[in-house]
């Protein structure tokens, strides 16, 4: 079982010192990587950690919770809120919210929560799941590697082979599969460009990062652009048009 990073913002002191000891006595697996009772002075903290978990109180002065989590500079993480007010419940889950805890926290409901948490972070950590290909595909030699794709509150396993191109969204990621199906995912573009690197997928634009094994045309010339299978035209730029034609010939020869 991997370690899973967690940060905790609150306002009151006792509270992140409560839930520190409760994640002690009851999830060893969780390792707090830093607590601060000041949102902003949390915010530059978390411009530098990328935390698998948060736990964020939501009525705090002068920053409260929601507006903290509107300005993260990277891909949000989960997010247990823990706060006295219990009518903020619905904009929680506006923010992908994974937990809602109301002051004082009840050790049976921490422990459900955190729980069903942590299960579904340690599932996100095996985002690899490498298998054989079944020869009936016709690509015999070739490993599929299935992807975990967090959707909301649910999680998506698709095959790297069926994403056609991923989208840059912002903070978010549009995943372009070859059915047609597309899921807007929490993570920015260049975390999966680092995951899906050696599966022969390549940025060619700083909003697409597409499978090279759907492609199916390149146009060269001023105006630079790919045709993928499932119809789609997408530029190249100039400043991935070298790296690009270098890593479609290498996919090309082996």
């Amino acid at each position: 079982m991997s370690t899973i990073s967690c940060y905790i913002v609150d306002d009151e002191f006792r509270s992140i010192r409560l839930v520190e000891s409760m994640l002690k006595n009851h999830f060893p697996e969780v390792e707090v990587i830093g607590s601060h009772t000041d949102p902003q002075s949390a915010l530059l903290q978390l411009k530098h950690l990328f935390p698998d978990l948060l736990f964020v109180d939501i009525h705090m002065p002068e920053c409260d919770g929601f507006s903290l989590l509107q300005h993260l500079p990277h891909t949000a993480p989960e997010i247990i809120f823990i706060t006295a007010y219990e009518e903020y419940a619905l904009k929680a889950f506006d923010f992908h919210a994974s937990g809602y805890l109301t002051k004082p926290i009840q050790t049976e409901k921490f422990i459900s929560c955190v729980t069903r948490v942590v299960e579904h972070i340690q599932l996100k950590k095996q985002f690899f799941v490498h298998e054989p290909m079944h020869a009936a595909t016709g690509t015999a030699g070739y490993g599929a590697d299935k992807l975990i794709l967090s959707v909301g509150r649910e999680c998506v396993v698709v095959s790297s082979l069926d994403i056609v191109f991923l989208e840059s969204m912002g903070n978010y990621t549009k995943v372009h599969l070859l059915n047609g199906s597309q899921y807007l995912i929490c993570k920015q573009l260049g975390r999966f460009e680092q995951e899906l690197n050696a599966l022969h997928f390549c940025r060619i634009h700083h909003r697409y990062l597409i499978n090279l094994h759907h492609v199916i045309r390149f146009a060269d010339g001023l105006d630079a652009e790919v045709s993928m299978r499932n119809g789609m035209r997408l530029p190249v730029s100039r400043r991935q048009k070298k790296n690009f034609i270098h890593a479609f010939q290498k996919f090309m020869q082996a």
